[in-house]
């Protein structure tokens, strides 16, 4: 039956929240990097940032931008999100404003500069001419590769593909290799050059100006190789928080962890002020839990969270994606498929309330205090019920609802069917559950992947990860992970490169990590890249750079069980 459940509500909808980027790279000059989002497979490019290339000038009034490059004007609309090319090519939802931020998309800045572009997972690329190998030496210490452009680190990936020692060196973009050493395992791919070796040693890459080398590390020969002893920060009964580091595939990785018993603790989901743009370590420093990390996966743009979200056994966010969840109830941890509807009876009238604490539009929705922003639905197209914490209405006016309350809103397509309804009429609620979830939980939180489970078939493990994009299961970024061990314990993660933080796992690689370092029985990844976070002790404790989110809307916090 859990099979059935698992195959039903496998309908997930992908999306790469990571950090993006664009870079421009040329024969004369050094690559420029810039930020970028990626929203419905389009990259967009900040337009403040390409005030960096060459010669741009820019002017900026409250409606219009104009951008004026080598005779050609970009014209950017702020009201209605279009842009033209001289004035005459019109390009319509080609532009997003985030934060006051103006993001062009990839198309449009494409044609306007007259280049072209490559897209990887996180990255595009635009150049004039595709950089060209000009050069490939060999030997038994160095490979030596030379360019007729300058090239970015972006561009250069070496993995260590296996325990006996293969290599593969990636190149991107560039065109195919004209000359190709005998002594290299050449292939090459959509814009993509791959050179495979083998070798027992560890190899830095060093990429200068047009020039790339990979040479033997002779610190790594030196050095003891074994995996560094655990670092326990503090441990108190019920609670260990460790930082260490671990190697995989050659890759050194940054560990924080902490394992946490939900009998002697109280394991909440933390809504940073929903529906407003909230400093996360701001309210961390107010909430003061023991130690939180980042949660759902949520949409950069307008901070909504993704999935259905129950915290102190109340449902405070529900929406139509189906993803699996971490469950916490009374003596029952587990990491599954849930289907929830959330059911009203207005004096013997039913309804289905289709979405909590969302901006997003349904027949019925449902705020509680625990939406902080602006409730922006109207009387003209709702209409409104305010129930106080006894389930009795208390107003029939659009009234932002105090703690305790609810504001029921009902499509006015059904206003003849509620003229009769009086002050004081009582609602009641109804969470139907999907019959694989017995008890009521007392902590429901969405995320994914699951990356293991012991219940769980190769076949919908298989199933699993095709469902996602990508960019969550190919890109290698920071993974914040949940996972319950073999004793019932919750443990808490995030995990990224040591010396290049920024550089992180993939899914599977994630999965092999977790069966190294511990024995689980359920992980499930969290949102992850520039999300990924790690509160503890008052401070966030992992690394931080321009790239790291502020604005995280959900965390998984540990807080003291109050007797």
């Amino acid at each position: 039956m859990k099979k059935l459940i698992f195959l039903f509500f496998l309908i997930i909808i992908a999306i790469n929240l990571f950090s993006e980027e664009a870079i421009f790279i040329s024969q004369k000059n050094s690559p420029l990097s810039m930020e970028a989002i990626k929203n419905q497979d389009y990259f967009y490019i900040n337009v403040e940032h390409l005030s960096k290339y060459d010669n741009m000038v820019m002017n900026r009034t409250s409606r219009i931008m104009y951008i004026i490059y080598n005779k050609n004007v970009l014209e950017i609309s702020l009201n209605d999100y279009y842009s033209k090319i001289n004035f005459i090519d019109k390009y319509n939802n080609s532009v997003l404003i985030i934060d006051e931020n103006v993001y062009i998309r990839e198309d449009v800045l494409s044609i306007f500069l007259q280049l072209n572009s490559f897209k990887d997972i996180d990255t595009i690329f635009f150049y004039s001419e595709i950089p060209k190998i000009t050069t490939c030496n060999a030997s038994t210490s160095e490979i030596e590769i030379g360019f007729n452009s300058y090239l970015s680190d972006n561009s250069i990936t070496l993995t260590k593909i296996t325990k006996d020692g293969d290599y593969l060196l990636s190149i991107k973009p560039v065109a195919p290799m004209e000359s190709i050493p005998n002594n290299l395992d050449y292939s090459y791919s959509n814009n993509t050059a791959y050179l495979k070796f083998k070798s027992d040693f560890n190899y830095e890459v060093n990429l200068n100006g047009k020039n790339l080398s990979i040479i033997i590390d002779e610190k790594a020969i030196s050095t003891n190789h074994d995996t560094d002893m655990d670092k326990t920060i503090s441990e108190n009964t019920g609670l260990q928080y460790i930082e260490r580091t671990e190697e995989l595939n050659g890759q050194r990785l940054k560990i924080y962890q902490l394992i946490v018993d939900p009998k002697r603790y109280q394991i909440k989901v933390d809504l940073n002020n929903l529906g407003t743009r909230s400093d996360v370590y701001s309210f961390l420093k107010d909430k003061n839990p023991i130690f939180s990390v980042n949660a759902s996966f949520f949409d950069p743009q307008t901070l909504e969270p993704v999935g259905n979200i129950i915290s102190d056994s109340t449902l405070l966010h529900l929406s139509s994606y189906s993803r699996p969840a971490l469950i916490i109830g009374t003596n029952f941890l587990d990491i599954d498929y849930i289907k929830l509807e959330y059911q009203i009876n207005i004096d013997n009238l039913l309804f289905w309330i289709k979405s909590i604490n969302s901006t997003w539009k349904g027949d019925v929705k449902l705020y509680t205090h625990h939406y902080k922003g602006t409730i922006t639905e109207t009387e003209e197209d709702y209409v409104f019920f305010l129930i106080d914490e006894n389930n009795r209405i208390i107003s029939k006016s659009k009234t932002a609802p105090s703690e305790g309350e609810k504001l029921i809103l009902v499509d006015k397509k059904y206003e003849k069917y509620l003229e009769d309804i009086s002050l004081g009429t009582k609602v009641d609620f109804t969470l139907n559950k999907s019959e694989n979830l017995s008890i009521d939980p007392v902590l429901l939180l969405e995320g994914g992947p699951i990356l293991i489970h012991s219940k769980y078939t190769q076949e919908q493990l298989d199933a699993e990860k095709k469902s996602y994009s990508n960019g969550i299961i190919y890109g290698k970024a920071p993974r914040t992970v949940v996972a319950i061990d073999k004793d019932q314990n919750i443990n808490l993660m995030v995990i990224e490169g040591l010396n290049n933080s920024e550089t992180g796992l993939t899914y599977d690689e994630t999965r092999n990590l977790l069966f190294k370092i511990g024995e689980f029985e359920v992980t499930m990844m969290l949102d992850g890249g520039s999300s990924s976070i790690v509160y503890y002790e008052g401070k966030i404790q992992n690394f931080k750079n321009e790239k790291t989110r502020n604005y995280i809307p959900v965390l998984l916090s540990v807080y003291e069980k109050i007797p």
